[in-house]
C-alpha cells in the first residue's frame, strides 16, 4: 500500500490542483507567484489553513468544481487566477469561504454575477466597492461573503502565537471564551505585548472570561472551556458593521456567512441544538437591538445601516462526511427591513435545498 505525499508548499497545491483542472492548468498561476512553504520538513505548520485545505481531497474537488463552473459561466481568467493565487497564500480561508458560497449557490443552479463593482451612492461606502455577487431571482439580491471562524479560529491564532513566544512552554486558554470579536482582534494587535509580558511575568493572565496561563509542553494537554451560544451571540451583536460598508442602500442585501469546522469550531457542531440556538439569536441581535441605536455610521444612524442588512445566510463548508444533521444552511430575514426581499425570491431561493435549508423570519 502506498501513501500519498502531502503536499507541503504552494507549488505543489497548484500542480495538484492543475493535474486535475484544465481551467486551473490554463491560468498559469505558478509563472506569475513565488513559492510558500505550508508546512517545514521538521513538520512546522507555517500555514496550517494552506496545509490542511491542500491535503483534502473533498474540499481540493470543491474548488476545482467550483472554479470549472465559474469558467464555463464566463468568469474573467483575471478574477479566476486571483482566486487561485489568494487560496495558495495566507488568506486560504477567507478564499475558500466565497468559492464554497459559490458553490453552494451552482448547487442550487441559481443565476448569479460574481465581484460586482458598485458606485458610492449604491453602497454605503462613500469609494464604491466589488460586492462578491448578485442572485437574479424575481429581483436583484445583492450579497457579500465572510469566512465565520471569530471566536474558536481566532483564540487558536492568539495561543499559538504566544507559544511560540514563549516557549518552550505553551499558552492555553481556558473558561469561558464568550467574549466580544473585539476583544480578541485587540489581543492580536495593540495589546498583544501587554499580554504576552503578563504571561511572561505571571505565567497567567485574565482578560474578560477567558484564562490564558502558561504551562509546560505535554504529549497530551486537557483545557477546560465553557460556551454558551445565546451569550456569544450577544457578546457579538455588533459585529455586522465590520461589514456595513458593503450594505446596498437601494436593493436587498444578503451577508453570507459560511461556517467550517477549521474555524468555526464548537459553533459548527449542532450538539444539542446549539447552532440552531446561536445563528438564531446572533441574526435576531442583529436585526433587533439597534432600533434605537442613534450612533452615527457611513452618516446614517446604526439603527438605519442595520435595516440596510436584508438577512443573513450560514452556510456550512465542510466537506466530506457530514458530521451535523440537516440543515446544512440556515437563512433569517430581517423584520425590520428597509429592502426586503420579495416573497417568491426568497421562495425561489430555498427552493432547490429542500430540506437541507431553514428560512427564518426573525420575530423582535
Amino acid at each position: 500500500m502506498t501513501t500519498k505525499k502531502q503536499i507541503r508548499s504552494r507549488y505543489q497545491w497548484l500542480a495538484e490542483l492543475s493535474s486535475k483542472s484544465e481551467a486551473i492548468r490554463n491560468l498559469c498561476v505558478k509563472d506569475d507567484v513565488s513559492d510558500i512553504v505550508y508546512k517545514t520538513k521538521n513538520n512546522s505548520a507555517v500555514n496550517a489553513d494552506a496545509f490542511n485545505f491542500s491535503n483534502s481531497l473533498d474540499h481540493n474537488n470543491v474548488v476545482i468544481d467550483t472554479i470549472e463552473n465559474l469558467a464555463t459561466k464566463g468568469t474573467p481568467s483575471v478574477t479566476l487566477k486571483k482566486f487561485i493565487i489568494d487560496l495558495t497564500s495566507q488568506i486560504t480561508y477567507g478564499t475558500f469561504a466565497e468559492l464554497s458560497a459559490y458553490h453552494f449557490l451552482l448547487k442550487g443552479k441559481h443565476q448569479f454575477d460574481i465581484q460586482v463593482p458598485m458606485d458610492g451612492s449604491s453602497i454605503l461606502n462613500s469609494n464604491g466597492s466589488d460586492l462578491d455577487g448578485f442572485l437574479q431571482l424575481p429581483e436583484k439580491l445583492f450579497f457579500d461573503v465572510k469566512g465565520f471562524g471569530f471566536l474558536d479560529h481566532l483564540v487558536k491564532r492568539l495561543t499559538d502565537r504566544l507559544s511560540e513566544n514563549l516557549t518552550p512552554d505553551i499558552v492555553v486558554a481556558q473558561n469561558s471564551w464568550d467574549v466580544s470579536m473585539e476583544l480578541l482582534t485587540d489581543l492580536l494587535g495593540k495589546d498583544y505585548t501587554t499580554l504576552h509580558k503578563e504571561l511572561q511575568q505571571k505565567g497567567k493572565a485574565t482578560r474578560d472570561k477567558i484564562e490564558f496561563s502558561m504551562r509546560a509542553k505535554q504529549r497530551i494537554q486537557i483545557t477546560e472551556r465553557v460556551i454558551n451560544p445565546e451569550l456569544a451571540a450577544r457578546e457579538n451583536r455588533n459585529y455586522i458593521f465590520r461589514f456595513a460598508k458593503q450594505f446596498t442602500r437601494c436593493e436587498p442585501f444578503f451577508l453570507i456567512f459560511v461556517i467550517h469546522p477549521w474555524f468555526s469550531g464548537q459553533l459548527h457542531i449542532n450538539f444539542v441544538d446549539s447552532l440552531d440556538t446561536f445563528t438564531k439569536e446572533f441574526a435576531t441581535q442583529a436585526f433587533c437591538t439597534f432600533e434605537s441605536d442613534t450612533q452615527l455610521l457611513f452618516g446614517i444612524t446604526r439603527a438605519d445601516v442595520a435595516r440596510l442588512l436584508s438577512g443573513i445566510i450560514f452556510v456550512d463548508a465542510w466537506e466530506g462526511t457530514t458530521s451535523t444533521k440537516e440543515p446544512r444552511y440556515r437563512l433569517f430575514l430581517n423584520p425590520n427591513a428597509t429592502n426586503k426581499p420579495k416573497p417568491e425570491s426568497v421562495a425561489a431561493f430555498a427552493a432547490p435545498y429542500n430540506g437541507d435549508i431553514t428560512t427564518i423570519k426573525v420575530a423582535c
